[in-house]
């Protein structure tokens, strides 16, 4: 499966019948059938299903504030996202990924207000050594991540309790954002949009985001699945046998 289709393999435009069945028929069921988070399984999750009408997605390739790119929303679709409701959806063809996301596109005006997203480049990795995992110790005090994460990186920082998004236990694997080096270096340049995650680019070096990447992936646990998981497996299932 290719990650960022803009248009199909023919070079056509994405079939906005298609993909506005393939949302029905893949996603309604808990963003609801007009995006807006609010489907009938939306009740089942700890964390609601996102409102994709305000166009606002965490995991991106894209600087701060803006929008997701294509291969971003593939991503997501495709692989899901860990520890949460949203299960891979990699039963779906190139052809109908490509399609569900110009219809989850067509849910925000965001999207036809900005010009085409650039993905921000991921700097070349350094060497995952000890000494580099040693270096990502003292990066994750530069950038006073305890303040939110905690000394352990556990979600129980000092401020943890007075954030409207609670922040995420990061010894967890897989991390939301995916489960290599790579995909917490795209976190830390990016940031989350909507929460208080900021971005980290231009405040930590290149070499200092790899390595707390390689810190922060040296300490995960071993992988757990959880309660909204188990809910999105259990909605895809009974939506299947419909």
């Amino acid at each position: 499966m290719a990650l960022g289709l803009a248009a199909s393999a023919s070079g056509q435009s994405a079939d906005p019948a298609l993909g506005e069945r393939v949302f029905r028929d893949n996603c309604a069921i808990c963003h609801g059938a007009t995006g807006d988070g609010r489907g009938m399984a939306a009740q089942h999750f700890k964390t609601p299903p996102r409102d994709l009408t305000k166009g606002r997605f965490k995991f991106r390739s894209t600087a701060s504030g803006q929008v997701p790119t294509d291969a971003d929303l593939a991503r997501t679709i495709v692989q899901g996202i860990p520890s949460t409701g949203m299960v891979p959806q990699n039963h779906l063809t190139d052809v109908e990924v490509q399609a569900v996301i110009a219809f989850v596109k067509s849910l925000s005006p965001r999207f036809a207000g900005t010009a085409s997203p650039k993905a921000m480049p991921i700097p070349a990795a350094p060497p995952e050594t000890a000494e580099a995992v040693a270096r990502g110790a003292k990066a994750y005090v530069k950038g006073e991540c305890a303040e939110c994460h905690g000394k352990e990186a556990r979600g129980d920082g000092p401020s943890a309790k007075d954030l409207s998004v609670k922040p995420s236990d990061l010894s967890r694997c897989p991390l939301k954002s995916g489960p290599a080096a790579r995909d917490i270096v795209r976190t830390l340049l990016t940031g989350l949009d909507g929460t208080p995650m900021p971005s980290y680019y231009q405040v930590l070096d290149d070499d200092e985001i790899w390595d707390l990447a390689y810190w922060l992936a040296s300490r995960a646990t071993t992988p757990e699945t959880t309660d909204d998981e188990r809910a999105g497996w259990h909605v895809v299932h009974m939506h299947q046998r419909r």
